[in-house]
């Protein structure tokens, strides 16, 4: 079940940022996310699938593998 979840909200995630492709070594900055943006992701994660993130968590967050990466460990 996991996966799938996890699948949906790249599918989510790719469809905000209008991605055709999503390459897990992207820097969120790069994709014109900033750390505000980061929480409200995380906060609409939070209201929809019940996953709840720690400031720490939050601030790890540079890249788009370590996103996920942190999404699956909460999933």
């Amino acid at each position: 079940m996991a996966t799938s979840k996890i699948e949906e909200i790249k599918a989510q995630f790719m469809d905000r940022l209008n991605l055709k492709s999503l390459d897990e070594n992207a820097k969120l900055t790069d994709l014109g996310l900033d750390s505000l943006d980061v929480v409200d992701m995380c906060l609409d994660l939070g209201d929809k699938y019940g996953i709840n993130f720690e400031t720490s968590d939050l601030e790890a967050f540079k890249t788009v593998k370590d996103l996920f990466d942190g999404i699956q460990k909460k999933l």
